[in-house]
């Protein structure tokens, strides 16, 4: 089972996709950041710039984490993505409406990803102020990650109907690193559940 979880910047997606997979064993695929990227990416991406350029990247980056988990996908296996096709289309928004023909194009890199299951996290502006706050990334501008997500938070809303086996879930109060949080994400996803490594007291290995 292939589950992508998608939203604006700062929403928590990489956390939730690492802690997933380690709950489940069998693996994650996040889209990486700063000390992965090209770095000429985020500099295009804060002066909102090269378009095209900046879009075939990240479909590139999904489309290689989608080609190398089908070859460890099988029954009983939940594989956790950071992004989708609903993830291209949304972002979108950030570009003037005239390059958006020449960025349809790109949408069709997705179009064989496939996840059995897409969550899209949202949340309150307040709540992502907070977030990008503490992580406080020197590569960030605080205001035009806010801005960002205000836009792109409400393109995931709207496009979610479009796409199959796509849910909406709204993240404020929940922590990602609690197992609370995590459990029910789970839930309101409808994800099987995981398998618990099992835990006991004991004063001798046997």
């Amino acid at each position: 089972m292939r589950v992508a979880i998608v939203g604006g910047p700062g929403i928590g997606k990489s956390t939730l996709v690492r802690q997933l997979g380690d709950l489940y064993h069998n693996g994650s695929y996040g889209e990486g950041e700063k000390g992965v990227w090209d770095p000429r990416v985020l500099q295009d991406i804060e002066e909102g710039r090269n378009a095209v350029g900046v879009t075939v990247y990240f479909a590139a980056l999904y489309d290689a984490n989608y080609r190398d988990a089908a070859d460890h996908d099988g029954p009983g296996k939940v594989i956790f993505f950071e992004g989708a096709r609903i993830t291209l289309e949304a972002h979108l928004a950030e570009y003037p409406s005239e390059e958006h023909a020449e960025l349809r194009k790109v949408l069709s890199m997705g179009n064989d990803w496939n996840p059995d299951r897409v969550i899209v996290l949202t949340s309150s502006t307040d709540t992502i102020d907070k977030h990008i706050r503490q992580r406080n990334r020197a590569y960030e501008g605080v205001e035009n990650m806010v801005r960002r997500f205000r836009l792109i938070d409400g393109e995931f809303r709207r496009l979610a109907p479009r796409y199959p086996n796509t849910i909406v879930i709204n993240r404020d109060g929940l922590e990602f690193h609690d197992r609370a949080g995590l459990t029910h994400i789970i839930a309101l996803a409808g994800l099987p559940p995981f398998r618990e490594i099992p835990y006991e007291p004991m004063d001798r290995y046997r």
